[in-house]
């Protein structure tokens, strides 16, 4: 089967996996954790740039839509989207409530 159409479709499902769990590692452990450390002092900043992030990906998720003729850009992308607002408005309603200092000297 080697050289088949399918052994390629595989071999991309598997680089897919795998950039999937370095691209999910990196974006949940940096980024939403930061948020939340410092959202007493940066809230309306760190949201003003979610939004924008938020619009950019809808817009590619739009245009990945566009391109392949189809809705599954709109599964993938619209899960990842919806996740990671879901993970900065957590991050920043927890750092706001929390009483801990954040990791920034003003």
């Amino acid at each position: 089967m080697a050289g088949t159409a399918l052994t390629g479709t595989r071999m991309l499902t598997v680089a897919v996996a795998a950039e999937m769990v370095y691209q999910l590692v990196g974006s949940n452990m940096s980024s939403p954790q930061t948020a939340e450390l410092n959202a007493a002092a940066r809230a309306p900043t760190i949201q003003k740039w979610v939004n924008l992030t938020n619009v950019e990906a809808a817009a590619w998720i739009i245009f990945l839509c566009l391109l392949d003729a189809s809705l599954w850009p709109l599964l993938g992308g619209g899960l990842a989207l919806g996740g990671m607002v879901l993970k900065y408005s957590y991050a920043i309603r927890s750092g706001l409530d929390s009483a801990e200092q954040g990791t920034e000297q003003y």
